[in-house]
């Protein structure tokens, strides 16, 4: 083991943000193909983190703040939509095997 212990490898470090916004919105009901659309949407989210960050560093004015919360509630809405919709899915594949 050297001095500063085990480096993770790239995928590894992916693996682990993917397991983080998968846990943060509950997404782990979502069929396994859709990880890779996932995985997209995480990395311009995590964009888009930076963005607000930066906006609210350089004292942007309140209404462009405002839409920016705005917009983020929206992409919180749609993942309750998307967990929803999966589940639905999930049932209804149930229904038609039985």
């Amino acid at each position: 083991m050297g001095l500063f212990g085990e480096r993770k490898s790239k995928e590894e470090k992916e693996l682990e943000k993917m397991e983080k916004f998968m846990e943060r919105y509950k997404l782990g009901e979502i069929d396994k193909k859709d990880l890779e659309v996932l995985q997209r949407i995480a990395g311009d989210l995590v964009g888009n983190n930076l963005f607000k960050a930066g906006m609210a560093l350089s004292f942007a004015k309140a209404e462009e703040q405002a839409k920016v919360t705005y917009l983020s509630v929206l992409v919180e809405q749609n993942w309750l939509i998307i967990r929803q919709l999966s589940r639905l899915n999930k049932n209804i594949e149930e229904l038609k095997n039985k």
